[in-house]
């Protein structure tokens, strides 16, 4: 299984067959990247993850936005391609704050669900008090 949970960070976290963690990579999220941009160039300005997205940018801040967008939408989908070769029954999810709202003929094959790991820590919470 792997899960994506995209916000400040997206974290790509693996579990074998038998839900057994073996580990993760961490990279920068999308409002990290875009202040990046901004934060460490002299003369980028900082851009709105919301905006126009043309296909190629025409000006600084939609090739800006479509740079980060497109780099976030091509970075998970070559790590869902990438483990489902070697895990051909391969289950994904997708979860965080961030939005996963790029097109791509991936999505019909995960699960995506906003909250997953909110809801993952109020069941083990319940989990815990029920055996108290």
């Amino acid at each position: 299984m792997l899960v994506i949970d995209s916000g400040t960070c997206i974290t790509f976290e693996f579990l074998d067959e038998h839900g057994c963690y073996q580990g993760g990579n961490i990279s920068p999220g999308l409002e990290m990247r875009l202040k990046a941009l901004n934060h460490f160039t002299s003369r980028l300005p900082l851009v709105m993850s919301i905006g126009p997205m043309p296909e190629l940018g025409k000006d600084t801040k939609t090739a800006i936005r479509l740079g980060v967008k497109k780099g976030l939408q091509y970075e998970i989908e070559g790590y869902i391609e990438e483990f489902r070769r070697k895990y051909p029954n391969l289950l994904v999810f997708l979860t965080g704050g961030d939005d996963f709202s790029f097109d791509t003929n991936i999505k019909n094959l995960i699960f995506a669900d906003r909250f997953l790991v909110l809801k993952g820590l109020n069941r083990i919470l319940n989990y815990n008090n029920d055996k108290k």
